[in-house]
């Protein structure tokens, strides 16, 4: 009994933490948007019976709503950032760009009402200081230590290929699991060994990806074929990729240096896995 209300007090504690984005997201949302109808009353300034007085005015209204969307999106990422425990830096300030923008804004809606260029230009600095104070800037740095970071990318790898090796068991075929787990490892292996270095983690960065992106296609697309007349096709096609994916990134990991060459001992072990099946079978 009192494990399950500890269980519904850990679900109850999660659910409010899921809630409270959502709220703290539609709050500013709303203020951003009180905000451009707000700020929408100046842009009749420059509405004047000329063309370009209307053209003027249409472009101002799309840049002070595109700026407060940055900054709305920004400071989305913003909390994202802060939450984990292990994040990137945007690599685009858009909280940055959009205080710029509506600096900007300013700076043209004041241009209408001096003659001289100095007092507009003061005053879009100021509404672009301001909107920086109140949403502040961007994240510049990545947050958490490299080897986090390093660590952090492969769980995330390891939870992926460990959810594709568990569709492929599903579909109950001894030589698809074992070809897959075998993969799989083969995979993780590398990575697990590169997280103390950098260089070498940024190298298997974009293979690994890579190998999960293609993997994930060939799943599924067996997983669509089986229990139909293609799926012998399917089968025969899903061990090709698979075998050309691990050849090709065994293949850049010893030319990068990242692991050595296959020894004897590798190379038997490989042949008792492609034996097992037709032995199972016999």
């Amino acid at each position: 009994m009192a494990t399950e209300q500890t269980r519904q007090t850990d679900t109850a504690e999660d659910a409010d933490e899921l809630e409270m984005p959502r709220l703290d997201r539609a709050q500013l949302d709303s203020g951003l948007n009180f905000l451009f109808l707000a700020a929408f009353p100046l842009l009749l300034w420059v509405f004047q019976d000329s063309f370009a007085g209307i053209a003027t005015a249409i472009a101002l209204i799309w840049v002070l709503s595109l700026a407060l969307r940055l900054i709305s999106v920004g400071q989305h990422l913003h909390h994202d950032y802060e939450r984990a425990e292990v994040a990137h830096a945007p690599r685009v300030p858009r909280k940055l760009i959009g205080s710029v923008m509506v600096g900007f804004v300013v700076l043209v809606l004041a241009g209408f009402k001096y003659d001289s260029l100095w007092m507009p230009a003061l005053a879009g600095m100021v509404a672009c200081g301001l909107s920086i104070a109140a949403f502040g800037l961007d994240p510049m740095r990545n947050k958490g230590s490299e080897r986090a970071r390093q660590v952090a990318a492969a769980d995330i790898a390891e939870l992926v290929l460990a959810s594709l090796a568990d569709r492929i068991a599903a579909l109950e075929d001894t030589e698809l699991t074992t070809k897959t787990q075998t993969a799989r490892h083969l995979v993780l292996r590398p990575m697990r060994r590169s997280t103390g270095d950098p260089g070498k983690s940024a190298r298997l960065a974009r293979p690994v990806n890579k190998v999960i992106s293609l993997l994930d296609q060939e799943v599924i697309r067996l997983e669509s074929a089986w229990n139909t007349p293609g799926q012998d096709f399917a089968r025969r096609r899903y061990l090709a990729k698979l075998d050309v994916m691990t050849d090709s990134f065994e293949a850049f990991a010893v030319h990068s240096g990242i692991r050595g060459a296959r020894d004897a001992f590798e190379r038997q072990a490989d042949q008792l896995i492609d034996r097992m099946p037709r032995e199972s079978a016999a």
